[in-house]
């Protein structure tokens, strides 16, 4: 292993996160002070910042498992009626399996007496148009003041023919639509899968609703999730996440593929956990999305999951596991952390590492420390024989001989040298970027931090 490099973390506990945020705080505040071995040296417990300590994404959502593809059977229940239905609930069908039939004697009565009045249509134009022709004969012939009367006359013909051919256009495209339903009044599975939700005729003419049945597609399944409307920038299609099993630690793996765009109906029994407070999860709307899952071996249709972001790592961690930056690295290639020794003073402790992850940024510590002993966050400022604390006010107190801080109030009118910049309360100091040493952000504390020497303003 090379030496101490920058390494973000996507995702940590908290907890980890937190102890790491401190110890960086105050290496980066007693890296200003005195270097010599009468210094304090700030210590945790290996425990605190174990990073192989199983975890849950704050952000989780419930799920179902689902098939691949829900296909709804429909009915057209404006003017047809079904005459027989082929299948029961929870048969499984094939491409191509009969699933109902519509009465094709009324669609064929129906055809029949559209057919007659294209037919009664025609004849009206084929009058009008005699009678158009008569008309513009007498008016050749009639006088001045007969003239207005004719055209009159004639232009009221001109619009019923008008009429009559739109309405033999818009009956056409209706009986053709009628020929293609009798043609397939047999309606046929179009996937190969399970009959669910079936429904009668009466069933349907009572909730209005025009799906008859659906179908839940053979073959691999999905996951159907739903996230509240003010987490929506959360997640993105592609994006992988891990599903968990509510029962064991059974995980699969798997991307988001879809992103409803309609709100879900308020008795949905998916719910979002997470940030939050109950007025908002109450009252938010709440949108579906789908995971296509890696492999779905070991999953039951209808079971119910948790799904979070993937954290990227693959690695299954046990014993103590440490981020990559607590681990210092000789010219001779050997391996050791800063400790709290015998006496409360500081030590080199050599260590033995395991195998590593890249993408988390940890490592495995197969020996020389254990979760109860106390290591430090690196400086070059640190010797062996420096005293340790677990106490931060220790630190603060080294740092300013024991007496209180005391805060100098910032004038906005008043001059400031190249690098300075007021800061308002609660707003973190900008580091320049030119000092010596300087560190990464990390992405929890807001705290620079970087393994080996760490010095500040």
């Amino acid at each position: 292993m090379g030496k101490s490099k920058k390494i973000i973390i996507g995702t940590v506990s908290g907890i980890t996160a937190a102890a790491v945020a401190v110890c960086g705080v105050l290496v980066w505040k007693h890296g200003s002070g005195t270097k010599n071995s009468d210094g304090l040296a700030y210590v945790c417990s290996v425990s605190e910042i174990n990073t192989a300590v199983s975890t849950v994404s704050n952000m989780q959502f419930s799920g179902i498992v689902e098939p691949q593809e829900i296909k709804d059977i429909k009915v057209d229940i404006s003017n047809k009626v079904i005459s027989e239905i082929s299948v029961e609930e929870g048969d499984h069908v094939k491409v191509g399996d009969p699933l109902f039939k519509y009465d094709i004697e009324s669609m064929q009565l129906e055809l029949q007496q559209g057919e007659v009045e294209i037919e009664r249509m025609n004849n009206e134009i084929n009058s009008s148009e005699q009678e158009i022709e008569q008309l513009e004969n007498e008016k050749y012939y009639a006088d001045a003041d007969d003239q207005l009367t004719y055209t009159t006359q004639i232009q009221a013909l001109q619009t019923d023919i008008d009429k009559n051919k739109y309405d033999i256009k818009t009956k056409e495209i209706e009986l053709e639509k009628l020929k293609k339903t009798i043609k397939n009044a047999t309606v046929k599975a179009e996937i190969s899968g399970t009959v669910q939700s079936l429904k009668t005729v009466e069933q349907l003419q009572s909730d209005g609703s025009n799906v008859l049945m659906k179908i839940m597609s053979d073959g691999d399944f999905r996951v159907k999730c739903t996230i509240s409307e003010q987490n929506m920038q959360f997640i993105h299609t592609e994006q992988e996440v891990q599903v968990h099993s509510r029962v064991n630690d059974s995980i699969w793996t798997g991307s988001i593929t879809s992103i409803g765009s309609e709100a879900e109906s308020k008795n949905n029994d998916n719910f979002y956990y997470g940030n939050g407070s109950d007025d908002e999860m109450t009252t938010a709307s709440k949108y579906p999305f789908y995971v296509t899952l890696d492999s779905s071996d070991g999953l039951m249709l209808g079971q119910h999951i948790l799904v979070t972001p993937d954290q990227g790592s693959t690695i299954k961690k046990d014993g103590i596991w440490l981020y990559s930056d607590y681990i210092i690295t000789d010219e001779d290639d050997t391996c050791y952390v800063w400790a709290e020794g015998s006496g409360n003073k500081l030590e080199k402790r050599k260590v033995e590492i395991g195998q590593s992850d890249d993408i988390m940024g940890d490592c495995e510590i197969i020996s020389g420390i254990d979760e109860d002993d106390k290591i430090a966050f690196p400086s070059d400022s640190y010797k062996e024989g420096m005293r340790t604390t677990e106490n931060e006010e220790d630190i603060v107190n080294d740092e300013n001989n024991g007496e209180p801080i005391e805060m100098t109030e910032i004038d906005d009118d008043m001059p400031m040298e190249d690098g300075d910049m007021p800061i308002e309360d609660g707003d973190m100091p900008i580091v320049d970027e030119d000092i010596e040493n300087d560190v990464p952000l990390d992405a929890y504390s807001g705290v620079d931090v970087k393994g080996g020497a760490v010095n500040a303003n």
